[in-house]
């Protein structure tokens, strides 16, 4: 089953990076986004429509109302993903181009991903959350 939920993984960051739909078919009503870890404006969000609102006001701040995601690493870890991703954008307001790689884990039960937890560029911490070592 590890194995289909890198597979789910690689369809959700295809469908945020589209920016035109959002994947409520594949997240739970229950879905967590635990943004804890972020420097500004951490935050932990549940709910699948709170999540999507949260996104889609995120988006706001960036030319195309959204950010770009590219997955480039996304390993198997049983019931979790460990997940690398580059994210870019340009700012509405400022033109300024913006490019960060974020470790995160998503965390899957029965085939669906119930929560997104967001680890920056702290690769060491995210290793540790899905027990795989350094």
């Amino acid at each position: 089953m590890s194995q289909e939920n890198v597979e789910v993984m690689r369809r959700l960051v295809a469908l945020v990076d589209q920016g035109d739909d959002w994947p409520d078919d594949l997240l739970p009503p229950d879905f967590v986004l635990d943004f804890s870890r972020r420097l500004l404006n951490p935050v932990v969000v549940r709910g699948r429509d709170k999540v999507r609102a949260f996104v889609e006001s995120e988006g706001q701040m960036w030319e195309g109302d959204h950010l770009s995601y590219e997955p480039k690493e996304l390993i198997d870890a049983g019931d979790k993903v460990l997940a690398l991703v580059r994210v870019s954008g340009r700012g509405k307001a400022s033109g300024v181009e913006v490019e960060a790689y974020t470790w995160s884990v998503w965390t899957f039960r029965d085939g669906k991903p119930v929560e997104w937890t967001y680890f920056g560029d702290d690769r060491a911490s995210a290793l540790e959350a899905v027990g795989l070592p350094e």
